[in-house]
């Protein structure tokens, strides 16, 4: 109890937030339908990835609901860093604060992503309630389609926050330790995601290949803001407001 306690303090609860919903969340995308473990299919293949939803609707809609859940929680964590003291006009200080709102919204939109998947295997569910329910697989493909554009959004957005949120929280260290270094590593996370975005965009591109990337850049900047959060949870004075200090 006495830890449970210590975790949820003032001081730590934005750590235990952001560790909190980092490792949920990544249990999470591992179990959602169509990828690495339940019924693993080709993104690029709406009808198998469509199958994929369908056929475990159930744990679909539960693991979408939990990544929302899990969403709101690092941005709560994340958004702690705006009590951060700095100096006045500071670069490193605004871009930290700039990357905060930037961050928020690029989970805003990763929400959304999660809403138009979740009504995409409803209409599935429900099709012959529809109006015109031989209208069910355009309505689909297109729901589908937005569900692609949004996490395209989503992968640019989050790359420019990590870059902002990455340096301006490591400009805030006078000497490099791990989680300094996992700042760092975040930043340029944030770097190889605009690239791979950039590159991405260009047709003769191999879309497999984006996807992978993503995935990869992704991971990395998980674990890095893992790292982060457990700096937050050992109270490292360079990631806690002063006046919690």
């Amino acid at each position: 109890m006495n830890i449970l306690s210590s975790l949820c303090s003032a001081k730590k609860a934005p750590g235990t937030a952001i560790v909190l919903g980092l490792v949920v969340m990544i249990i999470a995308l591992l179990l959602y339908p169509g990828g690495w473990l339940v019924d693993p299919s080709d993104p690029l293949d709406f009808n198998e990835t469509l199958q994929a939803y369908a056929e475990n609707d159930n744990l679909t809609h539960a693991v979408s609901f939990v990544i929302i859940l899990c969403s709101l929680l690092i941005s709560y964590g994340l958004f702690s860093f705006w009590r951060l003291q700095g100096p006045s006009g500071s670069l490193g200080h605004s871009m930290l604060r700039f990357g905060i709102l930037v961050n928020l919204f690029h989970y805003g939109v990763y929400i959304l992503t999660m809403g138009v998947r979740h009504l995409l295997v409803a209409v599935s569910q429900h099709a012959e309630a529809l109006a015109d329910p031989t209208g069910a697989p355009e309505l689909m493909l297109v729901l589908h389609a937005a569900s692609g554009g949004l996490h395209f959004a989503f992968v640019t957005i989050s790359s420019v926050s990590g870059i902002l949120v990455g340096i301006g929280l490591a400009r805030r260290f006078s000497s490099m330790n791990a989680t300094a270094a996992a700042c760092w590593v975040f930043a340029l996370a944030g770097v190889a995601g605009l690239v791979n975005v950039v590159v991405g965009q260009q047709a003769e591109i191999d879309p497999e290949a984006f996807i992978m990337a993503s995935n990869i850049v992704l991971f990395v900047a998980a674990i890095a803001l893992l790292v982060i959060g457990i700096g937050v949870i050992r109270g490292e004075s360079e990631l806690i407001p002063e006046d919690e200090d």
